[in-house]
């Protein structure tokens, strides 16, 4: 049996293999879809697995209910309806109806929190943002990745397509380490499970380290904020629909 020990050094390994794949240089660029500030290289918004539910919908001009669970997207200084927007222009035809649902807390927290929402909406994707709590508060890893494995399965049980993103890059704080044990286990849930995720947290230190006048996250109270994070989701559900 793998100790604790032992597995929070494999998954910040992990973790830091994922990240440190931003200094080699990429082959195939996001830039066309986004805008310039947040261009980054097109491996952070690739996902492992088709979006089979979302792209059956749009197939057939039908609308597309997504449910985004995590910090309110107006804490980015965006909001739900430039998500809207942004993925009605990309994918010509298209009609989206987003409602968010605010984490709860803690990842096992956030899934009772989804259940819940999914419940009451019917979703037909789920975006969910996901490890900021759980690495500030220095949760079981273990546990961690458990509550994506239930969520991972009950999802797939009732239809909707699950999307995963990963918590931001923050620059110039001291605690900002404690992400990557939480980043390589979504990546390894990923792996193993099959579920899309927007590497937000690689994406955006690759965006630190090009040009420092870039808008990067900045803390917000007790939480990072996420410029370009609407971007992004909107970036890499129309290339797996495409």
């Amino acid at each position: 049996m793998v100790s604790n020990g032992n597995r929070v050094r494999r998954l910040v390994a992990a973790g830091a293999a994922l990240i440190a794949a931003i200094i080699v240089p990429a082959m195939s660029w996001a830039d066309a879809g986004v805008p310039a500030r947040c261009a980054v290289p097109d491996a952070y918004l690739k996902f492992s697995a088709d979006l089979d539910r979302t792209e059956g919908l749009l197939d057939r001009k039908r609308p597309v209910r997504v449910l985004v669970l995590g910090p309110a997207l107006s804490a980015e200084g965006q909001d739900r309806r430039s998500l809207e927007i942004a993925l009605e222009q990309k994918l010509a035809g298209s009609q989206f109806e987003i409602t968010e649902a605010m984490s709860a807390g803690l990842a096992e927290d956030d899934f009772e929190r989804l259940r819940t929402a999914v419940a009451e909406t019917s979703p037909d994707l789920v975006i969910w943002q996901v490890g900021v709590r759980d690495a500030m508060a220095s949760s079981d890893v273990a546990d961690f990745e458990a509550v994506l494995d239930q969520a991972s399965a009950w999802m797939n049980a009732r239809g909707p397509d699950l999307v995963l993103v990963d918590p931001p890059f923050v620059p110039h704080v001291a605690h900002e380490r404690i992400y990557t044990p939480y980043v390589g286990e979504i990546g390894e849930v990923s792996r193993t499970e099959g579920v899309p995720v927007i590497r937000r947290y690689a994406a955006m230190q690759y965006l630190s380290m090009q040009d420092q006048a870039k808008r990067l996250p900045v803390m917000s109270g007790a939480l990072p904020r996420s410029p370009c994070v609407t971007e992004f989701m909107a970036e890499a559900i129309v290339r797996a629909v495409r």
